[in-house]
């Protein structure tokens, strides 16, 4: 792999909905839990959607479960699904197949 070098490309910025909470490895799990019990008592939203990819799964579903014990009257709906994350790369001498 050292002949060849990864595309870049762009992200696609998709909006965030003001009751989504992307969960990631670096993040604090305190300062989730703090968010969505805001969302959840003072900003009377009815539901909160936790996002995780990777590693960050196992902490997610530990968020969730320490955000029912701590709120009364919840109840859990969890859903899975993939995402297809494809590589490009280009080879950095010519000759070599892309």
């Amino acid at each position: 792999m050292d002949r060849y070098q990864r595309v870049e490309k762009p992200k696609a910025e998709t909006p965030m909905n003001e009751n989504e909470i992307r969960i990631t490895t670096q993040g604090r799990m305190r300062n989730y839990i703090t968010y969505a019990t805001t969302l959840l008592q003072e900003k009377g939203s009815n539901e909160i959607s936790l996002k995780a990819m990777g590693r960050a799964i196992n902490k997610t579903v530990m968020i969730a479960e320490l955000i029912k014990r701590r709120i009364a009257g919840l109840h859990q709906d969890t859903a899975v699904g993939s995402t297809d994350i494809t590589d490009v790369w280009e080879p950095l001498e010519e000759g070599l197949l892309p």
